[in-house]
Protein backbone atom coordinates (compact mmCIF):
# COMPACT_ATOMS: atom_id res chain seq x y z
CA UNK A 1 0.00 0.00 0.00
CA UNK A 2 1.62 3.64 -0.96
CA UNK A 3 1.88 5.85 1.61
CA UNK A 4 0.29 9.40 1.05
CA UNK A 5 3.01 12.17 0.70
CA UNK A 6 2.67 14.54 3.29
CA UNK A 7 1.06 18.07 2.58
CA UNK A 8 4.08 20.42 3.31
CA UNK A 9 6.39 18.35 1.16
CA UNK A 10 4.18 19.09 -1.85
CA UNK A 11 4.19 22.62 -0.87
CA UNK A 12 8.21 22.60 -0.26
CA UNK A 13 8.53 21.05 -3.65
CA UNK A 14 6.46 23.70 -5.22
CA UNK A 15 8.32 26.25 -3.21
CA UNK A 16 11.71 24.82 -4.70
CA UNK A 17 9.85 24.54 -8.89
CA UNK A 18 9.10 27.91 -8.83
CA UNK A 19 12.66 29.94 -7.24
CA UNK A 20 14.25 27.08 -9.93
CA UNK A 21 12.14 29.20 -12.63
CA UNK A 22 13.27 32.62 -11.06
CA UNK A 23 16.89 31.21 -10.76
CA UNK A 24 17.37 29.77 -14.71
CA UNK A 25 16.93 33.21 -16.55
CA UNK A 26 18.92 34.90 -14.15
CA UNK A 27 21.68 32.93 -14.82
CA UNK A 28 21.45 32.98 -18.60
CA UNK A 29 21.28 36.58 -18.70
CA UNK A 30 24.39 36.78 -17.18
CA UNK A 31 26.25 34.61 -19.73
CA UNK A 32 25.08 36.59 -22.11
CA UNK A 33 28.31 38.71 -22.64
CA UNK A 34 27.23 42.65 -24.13
CA UNK A 35 28.65 43.66 -27.42
CA UNK A 36 30.32 47.17 -28.26
CA UNK A 37 31.28 48.23 -31.48
CA UNK A 38 33.78 51.55 -31.76
CA UNK A 39 32.90 54.54 -33.21
CA UNK A 40 35.73 57.08 -34.80
CA UNK A 41 33.64 59.98 -32.42
CA UNK A 42 34.48 59.71 -29.04
CA UNK A 43 31.61 61.20 -26.87
CA UNK A 44 33.88 61.68 -24.18
CA UNK A 45 36.37 63.80 -22.30
CA UNK A 46 39.90 62.28 -21.00
CA UNK A 47 42.45 63.24 -18.64
CA UNK A 48 45.55 61.64 -16.73
CA UNK A 49 46.49 59.19 -19.38
CA UNK A 50 49.23 56.92 -17.67
CA UNK A 51 50.57 53.74 -19.40
CA UNK A 52 53.46 51.44 -18.13
CA UNK A 53 54.67 48.79 -20.90
CA UNK A 54 55.85 45.49 -20.87
CA UNK A 55 59.19 45.39 -23.07
CA UNK A 56 59.14 43.01 -25.89
CA UNK A 57 62.50 40.88 -25.79
CA UNK A 58 63.58 42.86 -28.97
CA UNK A 59 66.45 45.30 -29.96
CA UNK A 60 63.54 48.08 -30.00
CA UNK A 61 61.72 46.98 -26.42
CA UNK A 62 65.45 46.40 -25.11
CA UNK A 63 65.78 50.70 -25.67
CA UNK A 64 62.28 51.45 -24.76
CA UNK A 65 61.61 53.58 -22.10
CA UNK A 66 58.75 51.87 -19.35
CA UNK A 67 56.41 54.93 -19.23
CA UNK A 68 54.13 56.80 -21.34
CA UNK A 69 51.90 59.94 -20.52
CA UNK A 70 52.67 59.79 -16.43
CA UNK A 71 52.67 63.51 -15.44
CA UNK A 72 56.81 64.52 -14.53
CA UNK A 73 55.49 65.67 -11.01
CA UNK A 74 55.06 61.25 -10.34
CA UNK A 75 58.73 60.52 -11.19
CA UNK A 76 59.76 63.30 -9.04
CA UNK A 77 58.19 62.03 -6.70
CA UNK A 78 60.56 61.50 -3.23
CA UNK A 79 60.44 57.39 -2.75
CA UNK A 80 60.24 56.27 0.94
CA UNK A 81 61.09 52.97 2.53
CA UNK A 82 58.13 50.89 3.81
CA UNK A 83 58.79 48.75 7.02
CA UNK A 84 58.85 44.86 5.72
CA UNK A 85 61.07 43.25 8.64
CA UNK A 86 63.92 42.76 6.36
CA UNK A 87 67.38 42.25 8.04
CA UNK A 88 70.00 45.05 6.92
CA UNK A 89 72.58 43.48 4.61
CA UNK A 90 76.01 43.08 5.39
CA UNK A 91 78.62 45.07 3.99
CA UNK A 92 79.41 46.06 1.11
CA UNK A 93 76.32 44.16 0.11
CA UNK A 94 73.01 45.83 -1.34
CA UNK A 95 69.70 45.04 -3.09
CA UNK A 96 69.12 46.57 -6.48
CA UNK A 97 66.15 45.87 -7.53
CA UNK A 98 63.74 46.05 -4.44
CA UNK A 99 60.76 48.12 -5.23
CA UNK A 100 60.45 51.96 -3.50
CA UNK A 101 57.07 53.35 -2.28
CA UNK A 102 55.83 56.23 -4.05
CA UNK A 103 53.01 57.13 -2.33
CA UNK A 104 50.20 56.19 -4.83
CA UNK A 105 47.40 54.41 -4.99
CA UNK A 106 47.16 50.46 -4.67
CA UNK A 107 44.39 48.21 -5.64
CA UNK A 108 43.09 45.54 -2.87
CA UNK A 109 40.19 44.46 -4.42
CA UNK A 110 39.44 43.82 -8.32
CA UNK A 111 37.46 42.24 -10.77
CA UNK A 112 39.17 41.53 -14.30
CA UNK A 113 37.05 41.92 -17.35
CA UNK A 114 38.17 40.43 -20.43
CA UNK A 115 37.33 42.94 -23.47
CA UNK A 116 37.50 40.44 -26.85
CA UNK A 117 38.14 42.58 -29.75
CA UNK A 118 37.20 41.12 -33.13
CA UNK A 119 37.22 37.18 -31.88
CA UNK A 120 35.37 36.44 -35.00
CA UNK A 121 38.24 37.21 -37.30
CA UNK A 122 40.64 34.73 -35.66
CA UNK A 123 38.00 31.55 -35.14
CA UNK A 124 36.84 32.50 -31.12
CA UNK A 125 38.10 33.27 -27.99
CA UNK A 126 39.73 29.92 -27.64
CA UNK A 127 41.60 29.73 -30.65
CA UNK A 128 42.36 33.73 -30.44
CA UNK A 129 43.96 33.72 -27.12
CA UNK A 130 43.27 30.23 -25.18
CA UNK A 131 41.47 30.60 -21.90
CA UNK A 132 42.69 34.07 -20.21
CA UNK A 133 39.09 34.21 -18.17
CA UNK A 134 39.76 30.69 -16.56
CA UNK A 135 43.78 31.74 -16.46
CA UNK A 136 42.31 34.59 -14.33
CA UNK A 137 40.36 32.82 -11.84
CA UNK A 138 43.16 30.42 -11.01
CA UNK A 139 45.37 33.03 -10.53
CA UNK A 140 43.30 34.90 -8.21
CA UNK A 141 43.00 31.60 -5.84
CA UNK A 142 46.70 31.33 -5.85
CA UNK A 143 49.82 32.47 -4.07
CA UNK A 144 51.38 34.28 -7.15
CA UNK A 145 48.95 37.07 -6.89
CA UNK A 146 49.61 37.28 -3.29
CA UNK A 147 53.11 38.29 -3.60
CA UNK A 148 51.54 41.64 -3.91
CA UNK A 149 50.26 41.24 -0.14
CA UNK A 150 53.16 42.85 1.05
CA UNK A 151 53.11 45.97 -0.92
CA UNK A 152 49.42 46.47 -0.52
CA UNK A 153 49.34 45.58 3.61
CA UNK A 154 46.46 43.14 3.36
CA UNK A 155 45.01 39.68 1.83
CA UNK A 156 43.87 41.01 -0.81
CA UNK A 157 40.74 40.15 -3.28
CA UNK A 158 40.96 39.63 -6.51
CA UNK A 159 38.16 37.95 -9.16
CA UNK A 160 36.86 37.68 -12.46
CA UNK A 161 33.86 39.45 -13.61
CA UNK A 162 31.81 39.79 -17.08
CA UNK A 163 33.23 40.12 -20.35
CA UNK A 164 32.60 42.36 -23.41
CA UNK A 165 33.08 41.68 -27.03
CA UNK A 166 33.94 44.41 -29.22
CA UNK A 167 33.95 45.31 -32.87
CA UNK A 168 36.75 47.85 -34.19
CA UNK A 169 37.79 48.48 -37.48
CA UNK A 170 41.92 48.38 -38.03
CA UNK A 171 43.54 51.33 -39.98
CA UNK A 172 46.58 51.30 -41.84
CA UNK A 173 49.08 53.58 -39.68
CA UNK A 174 51.53 56.19 -41.70
CA UNK A 175 54.65 52.71 -41.12
CA UNK A 176 52.08 50.87 -43.30
CA UNK A 177 51.20 48.61 -40.23
CA UNK A 178 47.58 47.43 -39.52
CA UNK A 179 46.37 49.02 -36.47
CA UNK A 180 43.96 49.49 -34.02
CA UNK A 181 45.26 52.83 -32.89
CA UNK A 182 45.31 53.83 -28.85
CA UNK A 183 42.58 56.84 -29.25
CA UNK A 184 40.56 53.84 -30.68
CA UNK A 185 41.53 51.38 -27.77
CA UNK A 186 40.34 54.22 -25.32
CA UNK A 187 37.44 54.22 -27.06
CA UNK A 188 37.18 50.55 -26.52
CA UNK A 189 38.08 50.96 -22.93
CA UNK A 190 35.55 53.44 -21.95
CA UNK A 191 32.45 51.83 -23.82
CA UNK A 192 32.90 48.76 -22.38
CA UNK A 193 33.08 49.98 -18.78
CA UNK A 194 29.78 51.74 -19.56
CA UNK A 195 28.50 48.30 -21.36
CA UNK A 196 29.34 46.68 -18.58
CA UNK A 197 27.90 49.23 -15.59
CA UNK A 198 31.35 49.51 -14.00
CA UNK A 199 32.17 52.35 -11.16
CA UNK A 200 34.90 54.11 -11.96
CA UNK A 201 37.56 53.61 -9.14
CA UNK A 202 39.95 51.06 -8.37
CA UNK A 203 38.24 47.78 -8.07
CA UNK A 204 37.71 46.59 -11.93
CA UNK A 205 39.93 46.48 -14.08
CA UNK A 206 39.61 45.64 -18.31
CA UNK A 207 42.24 43.83 -20.18
CA UNK A 208 41.57 44.02 -23.93
CA UNK A 209 42.41 41.47 -25.91
CA UNK A 210 43.68 42.05 -29.92
CA UNK A 211 43.75 39.23 -32.26
CA UNK A 212 46.66 37.86 -34.51
CA UNK A 213 48.04 40.46 -37.35
CA UNK A 214 46.58 43.82 -35.07
CA UNK A 215 49.41 45.88 -34.27
CA UNK A 216 49.05 49.12 -31.97
CA UNK A 217 51.32 52.17 -31.50
CA UNK A 218 51.90 54.91 -28.96
CA UNK A 219 51.34 58.66 -30.78
CA UNK A 220 54.17 58.77 -32.92
CA UNK A 221 54.35 55.29 -34.37
CA UNK A 222 57.77 54.48 -33.48
CA UNK A 223 56.84 52.78 -29.92
CA UNK A 224 54.75 49.91 -30.95
CA UNK A 225 53.53 46.46 -30.53
CA UNK A 226 54.87 45.79 -34.40
CA UNK A 227 56.46 42.11 -35.05
CA UNK A 228 55.73 43.07 -38.80
CA UNK A 229 58.31 46.02 -38.24
CA UNK A 230 60.90 45.37 -36.10
CA UNK A 231 62.51 48.64 -35.87
CA UNK A 232 59.60 50.04 -33.95
CA UNK A 233 58.67 46.42 -32.10
CA UNK A 234 58.96 47.84 -28.13
CA UNK A 235 55.99 46.17 -26.46
CA UNK A 236 54.09 43.37 -25.69
CA UNK A 237 51.27 44.91 -23.51
CA UNK A 238 50.89 48.11 -21.19
CA UNK A 239 48.46 48.76 -18.07
CA UNK A 240 47.82 51.93 -17.21
CA UNK A 241 44.44 53.98 -16.22
CA UNK A 242 42.80 57.15 -17.77
CA UNK A 243 40.38 59.71 -15.77
CA UNK A 244 37.44 59.84 -18.13
CA UNK A 245 34.97 62.85 -17.82
CA UNK A 246 31.80 61.01 -17.45
CA UNK A 247 32.75 57.50 -15.41
CA UNK A 248 35.82 58.08 -13.94
CA UNK A 249 38.79 56.55 -13.07
CA UNK A 250 39.38 53.09 -15.36
CA UNK A 251 42.16 50.90 -14.51
CA UNK A 252 43.03 48.86 -17.93
CA UNK A 253 45.73 46.52 -20.00
CA UNK A 254 45.87 45.83 -23.79
CA UNK A 255 47.20 42.86 -24.51
CA UNK A 256 47.74 42.35 -28.21
CA UNK A 257 48.57 38.73 -29.46
CA UNK A 258 51.46 37.28 -27.77
CA UNK A 259 52.29 34.22 -29.52
CA UNK A 260 54.92 35.78 -31.59
CA UNK A 261 58.84 36.10 -30.99
CA UNK A 262 59.91 38.47 -28.69
CA UNK A 263 56.54 38.02 -26.54
CA UNK A 264 56.08 34.48 -26.57
CA UNK A 265 56.95 31.77 -24.03
CA UNK A 266 59.95 29.20 -24.94
CA UNK A 267 58.49 25.75 -24.98
CA UNK A 268 57.39 22.92 -23.49
CA UNK A 269 54.45 25.11 -22.21
CA UNK A 270 51.63 22.87 -20.56
CA UNK A 271 48.60 24.84 -22.10
CA UNK A 272 50.00 25.05 -25.24
CA UNK A 273 52.50 28.41 -26.68
CA UNK A 274 49.30 30.26 -27.56
CA UNK A 275 47.87 30.24 -24.35
CA UNK A 276 50.65 30.38 -21.63
CA UNK A 277 52.15 32.78 -23.78
CA UNK A 278 48.60 34.96 -23.06
CA UNK A 279 48.60 34.25 -19.76
CA UNK A 280 51.89 34.75 -18.40
CA UNK A 281 51.76 38.35 -20.15
CA UNK A 282 48.57 38.60 -18.49
CA UNK A 283 49.81 37.66 -14.93
CA UNK A 284 52.51 40.78 -15.24
CA UNK A 285 49.90 43.07 -16.51
CA UNK A 286 47.55 42.57 -13.45
CA UNK A 287 49.89 41.80 -10.49
CA UNK A 288 51.19 45.50 -11.93
CA UNK A 289 47.92 47.01 -11.83
CA UNK A 290 47.46 45.77 -8.35
CA UNK A 291 50.55 47.29 -7.05
CA UNK A 292 51.16 50.17 -9.42
CA UNK A 293 47.91 51.40 -10.99
CA UNK A 294 48.80 54.99 -11.91
CA UNK A 295 52.62 54.59 -12.12
CA UNK A 296 53.55 56.50 -9.01
CA UNK A 297 53.13 53.82 -5.77
CA UNK A 298 55.62 50.67 -5.41
CA UNK A 299 58.48 51.29 -8.23
CA UNK A 300 61.97 50.54 -8.46
CA UNK A 301 64.03 53.28 -7.71
CA UNK A 302 67.74 52.43 -6.23
CA UNK A 303 69.50 50.76 -9.11
CA UNK A 304 69.92 52.84 -12.26
CA UNK A 305 69.66 48.79 -14.33
CA UNK A 306 65.83 48.56 -12.84
CA UNK A 307 64.93 52.14 -12.39
CA UNK A 308 61.42 52.97 -13.50
CA UNK A 309 60.65 48.58 -13.13
CA UNK A 310 57.67 47.67 -11.73
CA UNK A 311 57.01 43.89 -9.94
CA UNK A 312 56.84 41.72 -13.10
CA UNK A 313 59.76 44.01 -15.15
CA UNK A 314 62.28 42.80 -12.64
CA UNK A 315 61.36 39.03 -13.06
CA UNK A 316 61.20 39.36 -17.08
CA UNK A 317 62.88 35.62 -17.61
CA UNK A 318 64.96 37.01 -20.97
CA UNK A 319 66.20 34.19 -22.88
CA UNK A 320 68.27 33.63 -25.82
CA UNK A 321 66.74 31.69 -28.27
CA UNK A 322 64.35 32.76 -30.61
CA UNK A 323 63.55 36.26 -28.56
CA UNK A 324 61.49 33.85 -26.00
CA UNK A 325 60.98 34.14 -22.43
CA UNK A 326 62.37 31.38 -20.01
CA UNK A 327 58.95 31.39 -17.81
CA UNK A 328 58.91 29.63 -15.06
CA UNK A 329 55.96 26.09 -14.61
CA UNK A 330 53.45 26.68 -11.10
CA UNK A 331 51.02 25.34 -10.20
CA UNK A 332 48.13 27.46 -9.53
CA UNK A 333 44.39 26.65 -8.14
CA UNK A 334 45.72 23.09 -8.95
CA UNK A 335 46.54 23.91 -12.96
CA UNK A 336 49.74 23.78 -14.47
CA UNK A 337 51.44 26.86 -16.20
CA UNK A 338 54.14 28.76 -17.56
CA UNK A 339 54.68 32.06 -16.03
CA UNK A 340 57.11 34.34 -14.99
CA UNK A 341 57.80 34.70 -11.03
CA UNK A 342 56.94 38.37 -9.45
CA UNK A 343 59.42 40.54 -7.39
CA UNK A 344 59.18 39.87 -3.83
CA UNK A 345 61.12 42.18 -1.41
CA UNK A 346 60.75 40.30 1.48
CA UNK A 347 62.92 37.62 -0.33
CA UNK A 348 64.77 40.07 -2.48
CA UNK A 349 64.02 37.91 -5.23
CA UNK A 350 61.61 36.45 -7.84
CA UNK A 351 58.98 34.48 -6.13
CA UNK A 352 56.28 32.44 -7.00
CA UNK A 353 54.11 33.39 -3.79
Amino acid sequence: MRRSRPSWIGSLLAVCTLMLCMVVPQVSAQDAAPSIHVSTAAGYTKTNTKFHIFRANTSAGRAASRQFGIASQNVKLQARSIGLGVPPVPAPGFYPSDLDFFGGQVVTQMSSHAVFVNASSCGGVASCWGNPEKFLQDLGKSGLIHVTDQYTGTFGQYGVGQHVNANATPTTNPNGLTVIDQDALVTIAHDAAVALGIPGGYNHELHIFLPKGIDTCFPGDTVCYSPDDPNTFAFCAYHGSIDFGDIGHVLLSVEPYQNVPGCQSAPPNPNGMLADSTNSVLSHETIETITDPDGDAWIANNSLIASGAEIGDLCEPIGNTNAQFLDSYLNLNGHPYELQLEYSNRFHACSPR
